[in-house]
């Protein structure tokens, strides 16, 4: 009787030492795998939140600046001057910006004076993460995107 509990208790120790199966961990993969990918595509989720939220931020302070620019030179720069007026300004007058960023996808904003949404001013926005006019475009003073 002792000797069968004896081998029990070995073949237990045994299989125990043996570790996990192929299947076993095959099945840990695919559950990491599973969870990776749903943590992956919140936090991907957030990242252009961000990324909207920040072009929203910069074309808000491009904007005041091209106010300031108008109140230094009585009209805004035109399209062919572009934002970059508001750096290098004419007639040796003092920049009303550093420099002008660039949107959180790399890519310069859209500065278009005449506007052609608004008339009377003018019109700033990036074209969103693709770099093309698109349904994706962040338009300055519009809390939705462009049609």
């Amino acid at each position: 009787m002792r000797e069968n509990s004896e081998l029990k208790l070995a073949r237990v120790i045994r299989n125990a030492e043996r570790g996990m199966t192929l299947v076993e961990i095959m099945v840990v993969v695919v559950i990491i795998g599973l969870v990776t990918s749903v943590v992956g595509v919140a936090v991907f989720g957030q990242l252009t939140k961000a990324q909207e939220k920040t072009a929203a931020t910069q074309m808000s302070q491009i904007a005041n600046a091209l106010d300031m620019y108008k109140l230094s030179y009585r009209q805004y720069p035109s399209t062919a001057e572009g934002l970059q007026a508001l750096s290098a300004p004419k007639d040796g007058g003092s920049p009303v910006m550093a420099s002008v960023p660039q949107d959180p996808w790399g890519k310069d904003y859209v500065y278009i004076y005449p506007g052609q949404n608004n008339p009377r001013g003018f019109d700033l926005y990036s074209y969103g993460p693709d770099g093309a006019q698109g349904n994706d475009d962040i338009v300055h003073g519009q809390t939705n995107k462009a049609p």
